[in-house]
């Protein structure tokens, strides 16, 4: 606040809504977003930066994002990072990046020892290097280069020739120099470590108003005004192409240099941006990060999430990301789907209940804390005061008549407000079932409906008239009341919903019952969505969404054998776009509405959804339900959710086509058999190539993770091939041919844009498919014919030797192969343990021997805990690795008597002959340790796993399958208590 009250040339509107916060009347929701609101993406070495210095960012046209670091070039696809260091490969002498300069066709690196090299057509081209480090690099228009260094001023090369040097001897203020722009006058500016200086065309003139100032960045803005980030503050140059400005008698063309905000003054300015919106951001040395905008000077340091204090480097992406470059890594800024207004806009508290879009445009919040509308951008608290002295907690909202709105609240009953003050309260002592109000619906014919935690009402001239089971209600608990296009009012409970059909309950008094339990044991009815035509109602239940039709009154379910992620939906409202919101406790999703009547009418089986949560801008991915309205649809077509830390709000539209539709893809590898090749046009593999895959990406940063592809082989694929969120395509037993390959992207919801990757290859024929192969087969056969007859007597005689040999070679074969299965049907392939064939004899064997000799035999049955979680997170290759490592460890901890098997999938067993329960158990607290402690991370990083032990000793009356239903019974405890311990079966537990 106290940077806003300080900017320089505020608007009158602005200062009114500074004042307005001050005093707590009302709060502006701004179509500009805070920069507090911006959602925060973050990265370092972990992440797979080369370093955490991020010295330079830029976008190449292709798409890809690139970054300047100490150890190197890092190129991001929006899923992983490719770096770049010195060697042969880039030809740079040293891995330290100052700079990357795009030029629109490449991309200059440049950095420590002088080093240059261009990036263009996946391909690295070396420069000569300079004599000191280069920290930019700048083509002029006349496509000469002009490299700023550190402590050699500025060399220009035209190709490889050196044309020109400027330094301090020529008129620079410094030979440090950090950066070079050049205005569309011609002129080249240059920011020096002792000043502003600009060249033109060979002269060099000293601005005055800098000298002795570092300047440590430059940027031409929209306006073609030149920005000056300076050790003290920003600096502005006007009219740059004018020569009538003049600042001094010895540089008569000079414009003139004046502070752009005073109040910056204090601020060590070294990187500057001009956004997309033409917000200026402001990287510092020390202050972190500044935005100027419609919001006045905003700031963002550490403490609010940036990565460290000095911002070296900025940059705004295709899609409107701000990417910032810090000392200690990298964070990304973006404006995401959704906002929301909690208690810091002005709401009068963060738990919301109930949202109601009111007809003349407003939004009315009811949460833990009291009673808000929003109006106009505007955040307004409703004074309520009970007779208790507290604010209501509010569970449900409903517009009634001109000016009317009515309450409903958690324990004070039913309130109604007329022009935002409260005329009348009901409860239990006017005739209500209970205080807890969790539903209300006005009936044009002035009525209201009053669903309660304790039975249903209506309210009519004066008097609550209830509604109980014996009318039709399925269960006493109302969550929801909706009204739908053919004036049924569904009536939701937790335990079914009901059908109020207005002529019905007028004559009768009763009402339909709609029972749920058909439908995979549903049961609460949360919330509905009647769709404007009439003909279906969709329910939000404990099982996913339920599909009402009436013209046969039956019951569909979208739900999680669909893919639907989460089974209890609390709401559901539906958009202009012909999609459906679904809230839930762990975030929102927005499906296609045709696609769920297809998956209702059962013409289709999996559900295409959007998932969004945090990291799309909700403080709170905790949607509430259980009152109504828990979501609605405002008159500007923005939906908005009742959650746990506000209200979140969401325009559908910047949804679906806010994302980038033209979404550049590439393809990044080629792999043959298993080899990685190197891509170029036209390519030709041998013949026999019978495995080739395609690894590509679509260079889309906001939501990496949700990018859709589709696939053609132009030769093989009769149509493109829908790949969903796979990034590769493999082919196998290619024909001989010519092919194309042909790849594109696009965000969920978007169409399929004109940008596509493609690459055309031939694979050849072997000899035999080629056209003179066969006549020459025939030649040959002819010949070998006629060997065949000449040698006909000698053949017979040496086939008559040789099959007395192979008859004892396959003698001895089949006397192996029979050794083998032997060996076979007792080993697990995977560990070379005995498997369970072999444990049981040996279980069989020791079991008869104990109980002729009075010997102890115990037995220890093994699980490695959590195993499906490694399957599923790291892959079942990870997860057989883990199977043999701790199978080795098995083997290691227990001695050569002892017999130890794989039982099946992550389960071993051992046994143990003469030992006791509480020496195996001592065996089995080594093995669960020497788990416990073993380092998995050459597997797959920080993976970590414990195992539980149960164990049995064999008593006299045992059986084979007592001892082993014992140890079982023991391994059961033990992962019942937590896992990762070792039980001994006791007979008393």
């Amino acid at each position: 606040m106290n940077i806003l009250l300080g900017i320089w040339h505020v608007s009158v509107r602005q200062i009114l809504l500074c004042l307005v916060a001050l005093i707590g009347v009302s709060h502006p929701v701004s179509a500009q977003v805070p920069l507090s609101h911006y959602y925060q993406d973050h990265w370092s070495t972990r992440e797979g930066l080369p370093h955490n210095t991020i010295n330079a960012i830029t976008q190449t046209a292709e798409g890809y994002l690139w970054f300047a670091t100490w150890e190197g070039a890092a190129r991001y696809n929006g899923r992983s990072f490719q770096n770049f260091t010195r060697g042969e490969q880039t030809g740079l002498p040293d891995s330290g990046l100052r700079n990357l300069i795009n030029d629109g066709a490449g991309v200059f690196a440049v950095g420590a020892r002088g080093g240059i090299s261009r990036y263009e057509n996946q391909q690295w081209m070396a420069q000569t290097d300079a004599s000191a480090m280069v920290n930019h690099v700048l083509r002029a228009a006349d496509q000469r280069l002009w490299l700023a260094t550190e402590g050699a001023g500025i060399y220009v090369r035209e190709g490889d020739s050196l044309i020109a040097h400027f330094n301090v001897a020529n008129g620079l203020p410094s030979n440090d120099v950090y950066q070079l722009i050049q205005d569309d006058a011609g002129h080249i500016w240059v920011a020096t470590a002792g000043g502003l200086a600009r060249i033109a065309p060979s002269s060099v003139h000293i601005i005055p108003e800098l000298s002795g100032v570092s300047v440590g960045s430059l940027l031409l803005d929209k306006q073609q005004r030149l920005l000056i980030g300076s050790e003290q503050g920003l600096y502005v140059a006007e009219h740059l192409s004018a020569q009538s400005a003049f600042t001094s008698q010895s540089s008569p063309s000079l414009p003139a240099i004046r502070v752009l905000y005073p109040e910056l003054a204090q601020y060590s300015i070294i990187s500057l941006l001009q956004d997309n919106k033409d917000d200026l951001w402001l990287g510092t040395t020390d202050r972190g990060l500044l935005r100027i905008s419609a919001l006045g000077i905003e700031q963002l340091t550490v403490a609010q999430g940036l990565p460290e204090q000095r911002v070296i480097s900025l940059y705004q992406d295709h899609e409107g990301s701000i990417w910032v470059g810090t000392n200690g890594g990298l964070m990304r800024l973006r404006n995401t789907p959704f906002t929301s207004v909690t208690e810091q806009e002005g709401l009068a508290g963060n738990y919301v209940r109930s949202v109601l879009a009111h007809s003349d445009g407003s939004v009315w919040i009811g949460s833990s804390a009291g009673l808000s509308q929003i109006k106009e951008g505007e955040v307004s608290t409703i004074p309520i005061v009970m007779a208790d002295g507290t604010a209501p907690s509010i569970l449900s909202l409903a517009e009634g008549q001109e000016d009317e709105l009515w309450v409903g609240t958690f324990s004070h009953g039913l309130l109604q407000l007329v022009g935002g003050k409260v005329v009348a309260i009901y409860g239990r002592s006017e005739g209500l079932p209970s205080n807890e109000i969790r539903a209300i619906l006005p009936t044009p014919e002035g009525g209201i409906w009053v669903g309660t935690a304790a039975g249903l009402s209506l309210f009519s001239q004066g008097i609550f008239k209830r509604y109980g089971l014996s009318a039709g209600v399925p269960g006493e608990f109302i969550l929801s009341l909706h009204q739908g296009a053919n004036n049924d009012i569904w009536v939701g409970t937790g335990t079914g919903a009901a059908i109020i059909e207005q002529a019905t309950i007028a004559r009768t008094g009763t009402m339909t019952p709609v029972y749920l339990n058909s439908q995979e044991n549903a049961e609460y009815a949360f919330g509905f969505y009647a769709e404007p035509s009439g003909d279906y109602v969709w329910l939000a239940t404990d099982r996913g969404l339920l599909r009402y039709r009436y013209a046969d009154a039956s019951l569909a379910l979208v739900g999680s054998k669909h893919g639907l992620p989460v089974e209890k939906i609390f709401q559901l409202v539906g958009d202009q776009q012909g999609g459906l919101w679904l809230t839930t406790n762990r975030g929102i999703l927005r499906l296609d509405l045709a696609q769920a009547h297809r998956i209702a009418d059962g013409l289709q089986s999996s559900l295409d959804f959007e998932h969004f949560d945090e990291s799309d801008g909700m403080r709170s991915s905790q949607a509430n339900g259980g009152s109504s309205p828990a979501a609605a649809v405002a008159r500007d077509g923005r939906v908005w959710i009742a959650t746990a830390l506000g209200v979140a709000i969401v325009e559908p539209a910047r949804v679906l086509h806010g994302a980038n539709k033209h979404l550049p893809v590439v393809v990044e590898a080629l792999e043959v058999a298993g080899q990685a090749v190197t891509m170029s046009s036209n390519m030709e593999f041998p013949a026999g190539s019978s495995r080739l895959l395609f690894r590509f990406a679509g260079l889309g940063f906001v939501l990496p993770e949700r990018i859709q592809y589709r696939t053609l082989l132009v030769g093989f694929d009769k149509d493109w091939v829908a790949r969903g969120q796979q990034n590769t395509a493999e082919y196998t037993n290619l024909a001989p041919g010519h092919y194309v390959f042909k790849v594109s992207a696009a965000y969920p919801y978007n169409d399929w844009g004109p940008a596509e990757a493609s690459i055309a290859f031939t694979v050849l024929p072997y000899l035999w498919q080629r056209a003179f192969f066969w006549p020459a087969i025939v030649v040959m056969l002819l010949f070998i014919l006629w060997l065949a007859l000449r040698f006909r007597l000698r053949m017979l005689e040496a086939q008559a030797a040789e099959l007395q040999r192979q008859v004892q070679e396959q003698t001895q074969a089949l006397r192996q192969q029979a050794q083998a299965f032997e060996l076979q049907a007792r080993e697990d392939p995977l560990t070379g343990l005995p498997n369970r064939r072999a444990f049981d004899e040996s279980l069989a064997s020791t079991l008869a021997r104990a109980q002729r000799d009075p010997l102890p035999v115990s037995l220890l049955i093994l699980d490695i805990d959590h195993f499906k979680q490694v399957n599923d997170g790291f892959s079942h290759a990870v997860g057989d690795q883990v199977i043999k490592a701790v199978a080795s460890l098995i083997r290691q901890e227990i001695r050569e008597l002892d017999t130890p098997a794989r039982w099946g999938g992550e389960e071993f067993t051992v046994l143990l002959p003469n030992t006791d329960a509480n020496s195996a158990k001592q065996l089995a607290e080594r093995l669960r340790v020497c788990v416990m402690n073993y380092d998995f991370g050459a597997l797959a990083p920080q993976l970590q796993l414990t195992v539980s032990m149960g164990i049995a000793q064999m008593s006299q009356r045992d059986t084979e399958h007592q001892l082993l239903a014992n140890a079982d019974h023991a391994l059961y405890l033990a992962k019942h208590q937590g896992r990762n311990r070792v039980i001994v079966f006791n007979a008393k537990s």
